[in-house]
């Protein structure tokens, strides 16, 4: 076989392999399409006729409302040292309409250091005394908001937010 000949089928059986790359990574890795949703054909599209919008509207804000837990914290509080309060600004705002209870527990060791009693919507704690003794350094934590039913104070529900207390001497 001439070199020519060679050649031509080395370019060609390397042209045949990049083809059939291509082809089989195309099959591989193309994304595989979701069926179309199996709509119901007996559904009518609208409001049940008879339906106050206004109280349903109403009652989905109410469950919205019931279900949010709005607080604010500062995420990183410094404490003059192991025994001195430290600014933690903890709020539970006006428009929360719950009570809120507060639980600080160390991330490494699950311990609780800070514990709250209700705090009413639209109050503040500013700052707070830690109910373990910390040594001098930066702690990793997460601050724990069990929300309750204002009247009732039954329990409806738990957010937390992670922190960073430092304390100085």
């Amino acid at each position: 076989m001439s070199k020519g000949k060679k050649r031509a089928l080395t370019i060609a059986g390397i042209l045949l392999l990049i083809i059939a790359t291509v082809v089989i990574c195309y099959f591989l890795f193309r994304k595989q399409q979701e069926p179309d949703p199996l709509y119901d054909n007996n559904a009518t599209i609208g409001i049940l006729p008879g339906v106050d919008i206004d109280a349903r509207r109403k009652e989905l804000q109410d469950m919205l409302d019931r279900s949010v837990i709005a607080f604010s914290i500062n995420t990183s509080p410094v404490f003059l040292n192991g025994t001195s309060k430290g600014n933690l600004l903890i709020e539970n705002p006006g428009n929360n309409a719950k009570l809120l209870q507060v639980s600080i527990r160390m991330d490494d060791t699950d311990e609780e250091i800070y514990a709250s009693k209700y705090i009413k919507p639209g109050s503040y704690i500013e700052n707070v005394k830690l109910d373990k003794i910390l040594e001098k350094g930066t702690y990793n934590a997460t601050a724990y908001f069990s929300a309750y039913d204002e009247e009732t104070t039954e329990y409806i529900g738990q957010t937390g937010a992670q922190i960073t207390l430092t304390v100085q001497n």
